[in-house]
């Protein structure tokens, strides 16, 4: 699982006299990188042309961990620094309209396969197991030395769509079909591992699902795994390596936007 092209940064600088004449301009205001996610992914949504912040507040790495956890398209996010003590934020969604084709897609698949009466968790798993049957693991992108990390198999679009895809693929879908059915989950990106799953909230406790690692290679078809569904932190760590912290603070953070 390689990362798309995360953050680009461009540093505007000027002679020390000519500062005093540069813009004061009113920057929003955020406590922590999962605020500015949020806010990001309103403005992307809307097809807003990015968000100035307080530079203090904001460290635009932290912030593209937060947003790729919550936010199910691909993109890379541009971070421009200004001299006035502001930083500007901006997404570029790759391939905006295929993915919102995805987005369709995932909406049809979520009301075809969750039905009246399930319960979350039901749900949840009917989304897994869609997904599993639908799309086959890429290993000829896996194979590759130097993969683009922004194209098709590593998005959504790549796994609904094409049917084809690497754990970023699955990943993203997995949240594109849980957004569809009304469920919270985000996508946990490990460096370590090169990996990437997705964890949801269920009366209050966090559980991991890895659709990647529960659709068999070579390809079996019908035939989906329920290994890696619904694993504690514990259960999974046997495993897995990831960041606990910055992701259970995420979710915590999500918990009291929704309350």
């Amino acid at each position: 699982m390689k990362r798309l092209a995360g953050v680009w940064v461009v540093l505007l600088l000027f002679g020390g006299a000519a500062l005093w004449w540069y813009p004061m301009v009113s920057a929003t205001r955020v406590q922590n990188p999962y605020q500015a996610a949020e806010i990001l992914e309103q403005d992307a949504r809307a097809g807003g042309d990015g968000v100035l912040f307080r530079t203090g507040d904001v460290d635009p790495d932290e912030v593209y961990r937060a947003l790729e956890a919550q936010f199910p398209y691909a993109f890379a996010l541009h971070a421009t620094v200004r001299p006035n003590q502001t930083t500007e934020l901006q997404v570029e969604i790759s391939r905006q309209a295929r993915q919102a084709q995805a987005e369709s897609y995932a909406k049809a698949l979520a009301a075809e396969c969750i039905q009246d009466g399930m319960t979350e968790e039901q749900k949840l798993r009917a989304l897994h197991d869609t997904l599993v049957r639908l799309c086959q693991y890429d290993t000829d992108t896996a194979a590759q030395t130097a993969p683009d990390g922004a194209s098709a198999p590593f998005a959504a679009d790549g796994a609904l769509l094409d049917h084809r895809a690497v754990c970023a693929g699955y990943g993203r879908a997995y949240g594109m079909l849980c957004e569809a059915a009304g469920l919270d989950s985000i996508y946990v990106a490990s460096e370590e591992m090169n990996h990437g799953w997705n964890a949801v909230r269920l009366d209050g406790q966090t559980y991991f699902i890895d659709c990647t690692f529960d659709d068999p290679v070579p390809d079996r078809g019908e035939y989906v795994s329920g290994q890696y569904f619904l694993l504690t932190a514990d259960e999974l760590a046997k495993t897995h390596t990831w960041d606990r912290t910055f992701y259970e603070q995420l979710l915590d953070n999500m918990e009291k936007e929704n309350s």
